[in-house]
């Protein structure tokens, strides 16, 4: 504990959004990026002092103050484009285990976010052995990804499991995003339910919800060739085969027959597929990819967009989901994962069977001509997304964190101090 009584917290995730330009080819946003960086700044108002230990983007700075108290470490080797993908998570590996030999000295708690990659779980076992107080998220499981990524099938698989097992182990508190898979994580991995928490992602409800100057926005259609006169379909997210961009060249085909404009905003390793399938539709004017785009334009995007989609194989969440009912903007979804607890009850998201494509597109038609039925969604958008406020996220991290460290000082584990929270702001409610 810092002498002036403020927790202390290393947040360690491969992804990280920073302000500023830096190339994003090696690190294309996605929902893990956006919601730690939306949490810790609300934990950075609520009174903690973070560091966020992060990969190392070539080109872009290795130390970034964000506030006083909230500082980010970027870890790892200056690697050419070929060996970002591949690389990036190990590299970033690498360059944390000294601030993790240092951690039981300089912080109260460590909180990892996991990604797909196993050097999350290596991690979590290495902070597990130094005796650290340890909470890990579990924004993407190892084994589906890893399974998927290397087919692997019986006794693999079960390594795979084996590993994942580990990790969680080692934490002393484990955060699920959904009661369905928290319910699924400890039946299939044989953790102790008691050790499993449930927060859900978060958003900024009003940040979404205000306005953005109609000048901004009309640059922002400059800059991306974004028509005027047509209605807006957006897809927001990473280009990768788990969030179905394999979908979206036959979507173009449906949407550009009835005078409809797709916007994709985002990156990843598939960009270059999926430019070269829409190249070979010959649409060139009824789509646009932006590329990277920071917080502050993806509410530029959701503000011109009439209908969002959501065509994921796979989503533990969907932090994106939030942000569209925040921007009232209504949303066409497969059902899978933690979407249909997203959507809750009655169903604030338009959903569809996994892979239903001419289904996807159909509704999503269907909304832009039913304009009843687009103010029903978006209705029950508004009510729903008042259950995901960042005040309440960040009263139950501190509460977790409390936990946790009171479990430490009466066990085994043995923090730097006891957890306690500034008088001047580090109340649970941010105030």
């Amino acid at each position: 504990m810092a002498g002036n009584g403020m927790l202390r917290i290393l947040r360690i995730t491969p992804h990280f959004y920073r302000p500023g330009n830096w190339p994003i080819a090696f690190d294309p946003v996605g929902g893990l990026q956006n919601q730690t960086w939306t949490i810790a700044q609300a934990m950075d108002k609520a009174g903690a002092a973070q560091t966020v230990l992060t990969s190392y983007i070539p080109g872009s700075p290795r130390h970034v103050w964000i506030s006083a108290t909230m500082r980010v470490t970027c870890t790892g080797f200056r690697l050419p484009d070929f060996l970002a993908g591949p690389m990036l998570c190990f590299s970033w590996f690498l360059g944390a285990i000294p601030e993790l030999l240092r951690a039981r000295r300089r912080y109260d708690v460590v909180h990892i976010h996991f990604n797909h990659s196993v050097w999350c779980r290596i991690i979590a076992v290495i902070v597990g052995r130094l005796k650290i107080p340890l909470v890990v998220s579990m924004n993407t499981p190892l084994w589906s990804g890893l399974q998927s990524a290397l087919r692997l099938k019986g006794k693999s698989y079960d390594v795979t499991r084996w590993l994942e097992r580990l990790a969680l182990r080692s934490a002393d508190r484990v955060v699920v995003l959904t009661d369905t898979y928290g319910r699924s994580a400890a039946s299939e991995l044989g953790l102790d339910a008691s050790r499993i928490e449930v927060i859900p992602d978060a958003v900024d409800v009003e940040a979404f919800r205000r306005p953005v100057a109609p000048g901004l926005l009309r640059a922002f259609r400059r800059e991306h060739g974004i028509p005027d006169e047509r209605p807006i379909v957006s897809f927001i997210g990473r280009i990768s085969g788990e969030k179905g961009w394999q979908d979206l060249p036959a979507l173009v085909e449906r949407l550009s027959g009835k005078n409809v404009f797709l916007l994709i905003c985002g990156d990843g390793p598939d960009r270059r597929k999926l430019e070269a399938a829409l190249a070979a539709i010959s649409r060139p004017s009824w789509w646009a990819i932006t590329g990277f785009v920071s917080p502050a334009e993806v509410k530029k995007a959701l503000k011109i967009s009439d209908v969002m989609i959501l065509p994921s194989r796979r989503e533990v969440f969907g932090s994106v989901l939030l942000e569209a009912m925040a921007a009232e903007v209504p949303v066409v979804a497969y059902g899978v994962g933690g979407v249909t607890d997203v959507a809750g009850r009655p169903e604030a998201l338009a959903l569809v069977p996994e892979g239903r494509r001419e289904a996807l597109a159909d509704l999503t038609l269907r909304l832009l001509a039913d304009s009843e039925e687009r103010n029903t969604l978006i209705a029950r958008g508004r009510r729903r997304v008042r259950d995901f406020s960042l005040d309440s996220a960040v009263a139950l991290n501190l509460a977790l964190y409390a936990s946790v460290l009171a479990g430490s000082v009466n066990g085994s584990r043995q923090p730097a101090g006891v957890l306690t929270l500034q008088e001047d702001g580090g109340s649970p409610d941010g105030g």
